[in-house]
């Protein structure tokens, strides 16, 4: 049946109503998209350069080929030093086809590098005492693997310290190590351990900084940490004469404590980065290459890549001269190639610069002239600030699985062990052992 002329009017007022809300909400959808570009652009534009502090830039190119390089020496394993058990393995039949063996033809060696589980010795003293008729008192010998008034031994005190400041672990996971191992310990117990060994490194770690202030370089940087909360500061300070690593917790980023550090009678280089704290001191600086190429290398447009490609090529040449010509040269040649790559920094510096960021890097270069090559005239001294960056990296990681100290008293003890730890690794030295050699030294003061 063919619709009538009503219903032909009722289906196209129908259709017309549908078109035009249709319309309204294919503008609306128009203007959101509008906004919604307009929002990444400004986003884009916002973090363009560096990507945000968690991602790492994505590589250029396909980088180095990993492995090592076509007639570079092998590395091998070194054989075991000391060997614990020794068995002989023998064959009296083919394991293949049951034949009877006769004597062996042949012996080679193999050795098995294996760890047994750890295992809690539990040492009972039986401790005779005695009266003393002139003193008048109980008298009895003490124990020299424990501290007065501990029930831990000492070996294990160090062992827990260095669980929690070498491989970063939380106490919770401390405590179920030693749980594992066959002994319980509370999480308050293991934060007085640790309270308890900064307290006896306490002299060693002072005597670390009086180290730092009579090294002839010391580099010195510093990274954001939270205590209660609050951002405040970890300051490190390196050198390698004598090898020394000093932190120090602030509630400043301040040329104060740069001072606090160094004291008033060093006579060393500073090596540092451009902040601005490093500029008060007085002496000899040594300005940090690495922030400054990594600052041109983000230059955009062909004024910023020459000059990154110019300041670069004055830095090589720098360091491969003090690498393979310096020893042999006399110390006036030292200052006088000091000098000749100070000018040509001097006449980058001086150069008419277009781009915003090329005279941004003009001004620094203009501000620090001097500070930038005493790397060639001082022996012992760096180019970069890295060994002040490596110092601090451990604790970098420690931030992001802690996320901070609670209490003041947390951070100053965590700043003695660090102390300790990142000396004894830049010496060489065995960590466990100093730790116990300071406890055991505490215990036989108690006899």
């Amino acid at each position: 049946m063919r619709p009538s002329y009503e219903d032909l009017l009722r289906e196209n007022r129908r259709l017309r109503e549908e078109n035009q809300a249709l319309k309204e909400r294919l503008s609306r959808l128009e203007a959101e998209l509008a906004r919604l570009r307009e929002e990444n652009e400004r986003l884009r534009a916002k973090i363009k350069g560096d990507p945000p502090p968690p991602v790492k830039p994505a590589r250029a190119g396909p980088g180095k080929k990993p492995g090592r390089k076509p007639g570079h020496p092998p590395a091998n394993r070194p054989l075991p030093a000391q060997v614990d058990q020794e068995e002989t393995l023998t064959l009296a039949h083919c394991p293949h086809c049951g034949t009877k063996l006769s004597q062996p033809v042949e012996e080679r060696v193999r050795y098995v590098e294996d760890i047994l589980p750890p295992r809690v010795r539990v040492t009972r003293y039986r401790i005779q005492r005695y009266f003393c008729p002139r003193c008048g008192k109980l008298v009895e010998r003490k124990p020299l693997d424990v501290l007065p008034g501990h029930r831990l031994g000492i070996r294990l005190m160090a062992w827990v310290v260095w669980l929690r400041e070498e491989p970063r672990l939380p106490v919770n996971l401390i405590q179920r190590y030693l749980e594992r191992a066959g002994v319980w310990v509370g999480q308050g117990e293991i934060e007085r351990i640790t309270s308890r060994v900064a307290e006896e490194l306490g002299p060693l770690y002072r005597g670390y900084r009086e180290a730092l202030r009579c090294g002839e370089a010391v580099n010195i940087d510093e990274t954001g940490m939270r205590v209660e909360g609050e951002n405040r500061w970890l300051w490190g300070g390196v050198t390698k004469g004598p090898a020394t690593v000093v932190f120090q917790v602030d509630r400043r980023r301040s040329s104060q404590v740069v001072d606090e550090l160094l004291g008033e009678e060093f006579s060393g280089v500073v090596g540092s980065d451009f902040y601005p704290a490093y500029n008060v001191r007085e002496g000899k600086k040594q300005r940090c290459w690495a922030h400054l190429l990594r600052a041109t290398r983000k230059l955009e447009g062909e004024e910023g890549k020459a000059l990154h490609r110019e300041l670069k090529g004055i830095w090589e040449e720098a360091c491969r001269w003090v690498a393979e010509e310096r020893g042999r040269a006399p110390p006036q040649e030292w200052e006088e190639r000091a000098r000749r790559w100070e000018e040509q920094v001097g006449e980058l510096a001086r150069r008419p610069w277009r781009d915003p960021g090329c005279r941004r890097i003009a001004k620094r270069l203009r501000k620090h002239s001097g500070e930038l090559f005493t790397f060639a005239i001082c022996p012992g001294v760096e180019g970069t600030n890295n060994q002040a960056e490596r110092a601090l990296r451990p604790y970098v990681v420690k931030r992001k699985i802690s996320g901070g100290h609670r209490s003041w008293a947390g951070a100053r003890k965590h700043e003695v062990l660090m102390s300790v730890l990142a000396t004894c690794r830049l010496r060489g030295e065995d960590f466990l052992a100093t730790v116990t050699t300071a406890l055991g030294a505490t215990a036989a003061s108690a006899r």
